[in-house]
């Protein structure tokens, strides 16, 4: 297993963190677009991500833009409580990369803008110029948002009310719900659980998406809140090819019950997960178990076989009210697990219990940060 980043560049001022994302940005978008690969950008330390994929070649698009953003589970300023603050009640300990959703648009417009002068130059195109201007003339820059959970860390009203309205929101049951109830957004679509039987990520779109994208949703049997769930991220690079091999991404915030990601073996035409977003803090509440960490996380790998593994939802918060007494956090490494791994198998030539990893990459990337997933 590879350690592609883990703990470089953490940031805990607002200015240094915007510094840092806006370099990390420009960065992973113009080597993203130019290997035709997605980037996964790290807005906060805890469970805010900004994934931004290429435009397949035959797709269309708005002029003057080069990657579709998807932004998942905002929370970038202010508190997050459920119930009541007397109850539940967190803050960011570190500062999340960009402090504002207009901020984040900003900092889009500038990559979809320097790539427009970028790419014209090296191909001696004279059209620069339109391009570049194309870019500065859109306002928004996020073109979906996805919603894991009505939780407040995920599903955060001020947040989420500082997005355009005319954005799409795909989130689960409940969440779409209490979305639909703010009045702000136009689009409030649910997202589609995954079926039993074979599926295609095809089935998996709709109207709101482009025609090479799709969404859905994985749950655990008998979790009747879906607290352990999944979302499945499914694209393809050529729509010219619609019944060919297709792509994803599984985010599960909280964790999910490895089993219930069998399901992902029935999507036909085939599907290639690339990541997997899994916590690696094993975190209870009292009885219950909240994330299910790293232990979990090591099976649903090996399951979903992603080349990449991405930690998530690990941030150590400021917390208050009656709950933080109740909770328990236990603080796993990835050395950690593979450390028991081995204990228990016994000693092995070349570590043989583990050769299924070998050719995984671990990514724990702080506030700012973005990683190409190649």
């Amino acid at each position: 297993m590879t350690t592609v980043a883990q703990g470089l560049g953490q940031t805990t001022d607002d200015a240094s963190a915007t510094l840092h994302l806006q370099h990390n940005l420009q960065r992973a978008a113009t080597e993203a677009f130019r290997a035709g690969r997605p980037a996964l950008t790290h807005l906060n330390a805890d469970t805010t991500w900004l994934l931004s994929i290429p435009y397949p070649t035959d797709a269309s698009r708005l002029p003057g833009r080069h990657l579709f953003n998807i932004l998942i589970d905002p929370w970038l300023q202010g508190s997050q409580s459920d119930f009541a603050s007397w109850f539940s009640q967190q803050w960011h300990v570190v500062a999340p990369s960009v402090q504002t959703i207009a901020e984040l648009n900003i900092r889009l417009r500038d990559v979809e803008s320097s790539m427009s002068d970028a790419f014209s130059k090296s191909n001696g195109s004279s059209s620069g110029g339109s391009s570049h201007d194309e870019a500065l003339q859109i306002s928004n820059y996020i073109d979906l948002v996805l919603i894991s959970h009505e939780y407040t860390d995920h599903c955060n009203k001020a947040t989420l009310k500082d997005v355009p309205s005319s954005t799409p929101v795909f989130a689960t049951k409940v969440a779409a719900r209490l979305i639909t109830s703010w009045n702000h957004f136009r689009n409030v679509e649910r997202v589609a659980i995954v079926s039993k039987g074979h599926y295609s990520w095809k089935d998996m779109s709709t109207p709101l998406l482009p025609s090479w994208l799709g969404l859905a949703r994985i749950t655990t049997p008998r979790d009747v809140q879906y607290f352990h769930s999944a979302l499945l991220i499914m694209f393809q690079h050529s729509w010219s090819s619609p019944d060919g091999p297709s792509e994803g991404i599984v985010y599960t915030p909280h964790g999910i019950n490895a089993d219930a990601l069998k399901v992902l073996s029935l999507a036909a035409p085939q599907l290639n997960v690339i990541a997997l977003l899994h916590g690696l803090h094993s975190i209870r509440l009292s009885l219950k178990q909240l994330n299910l960490g790293a232990h979990n996380a090591l099976s649903a790998q090996r399951i979903t076989k992603a080349k990449y593994w991405v930690s998530t939802h690990d941030e150590v918060k400021k917390a208050g009210g009656l709950v933080n007494h109740f909770l328990k956090r236990k603080i796993l490494t990835i050395e950690d697990v593979l450390s028991e791994e081995r204990k228990r198998n016994g000693h092995l030539e070349n570590d043989s219990p583990l050769a299924d990893l070998h050719d995984v990459h671990f990514a724990n990337l702080e506030s700012g940060e973005s990683l190409v997933l190649q």
